[in-house]
């Protein structure tokens, strides 16, 4: 469904990301884990257009063979790709409703606009609850849970979450960790970038190790669960 190929990305003169390559199937978990610094979300960026990529041969970015290298993030959501970024990016001047409404500006038939409320309401119970609050008086997982449901309101085909669980408590990343299997049970393919990276593999069918900017590892979960490398780097084993 996507596919990353020789993937370079730079901050102006920096060069960040070194011909970074991946694949996610539709239907999957796939994870990317790896240090602070080592371009995981400059890699979830230059997906969405955000930074642009540079591919060594060709397009460096395919999303079900179509490349959307050069495209707008906005075209790339009307795709069907959507991003939910780092650090529960709110509007806290709104409501939790008008944020979600926010979502589907993209979903101009009213019957799928209420459909799709209505299932992020199901997901999350505790938005349908506080709907008529501004954004600012929920707590740091209540945001988490808006800024993932108003992605969904968007009606995605392949969802991008960048560290979801930043600064949860441990319930509270369980209860998210929970909703993003429900989603992808629900036919949602998703690529996510986390630094639980107990959590991130065991909901995950396959995951990428990304350090320095590039891919040194890769399998399934319980491959890389059981991997020397990983337990040291990252499980404190």
């Amino acid at each position: 469904m996507l596919e990353v190929k020789g993937l370079s990305a730079f901050y102006g003169d920096v060069q960040v990301l070194w011909d970074v390559g991946l694949e996610v199937r539709e239907g999957e978990i796939v994870s990317v884990i790896g240090p602070n610094g080592a371009g995981k979300s400059t890699l979830l960026k230059a997906i969405m257009g955000l930074v642009r990529p540079r591919g060594s041969n060709g397009p460096a970015v395919l999303f079900k063979g179509e490349p959307l290298d050069g495209m707008t993030p906005e075209n790339i959501v009307r795709k069907g790709v959507t991003l939910v970024p780092e650090g529960a990016r709110v509007f806290p001047e709104m409501s939790c409703l008008d944020n979600l409404k926010l979502g589907a500006y993209s979903v101009a038939d009213r019957h799928r606009h209420d459909r799709l409320l209505e299932n992020v309401f199901q997901l999350f119970p505790r938005l349908e609850e506080r709907r008529s609050q501004k954004a600012s008086t929920l707590s740091g997982g209540e945001r988490q849970m808006l800024a993932m449901g108003r992605a969904l309101m968007s009606e995605p085909e392949f969802l991008l979450l960048d560290e979801p669980s930043l600064g949860l408590h441990p319930l509270m990343v369980s209860a998210l960790f929970e909703a993003i299997k429900a989603v992808n049970e629900r036919g949602l393919t998703v690529l996510l970038v986390e630094q639980k990276v107990t959590f991130a593999l065991e909901c995950s069918t396959r995951a990428y190790v990304l350090e320095n900017g590039r891919v040194v590892l890769t399998g399934s979960g319980p491959e890389l669960m059981g991997d020397e490398h990983v337990c040291k780097a990252y499980l404190a084993m």
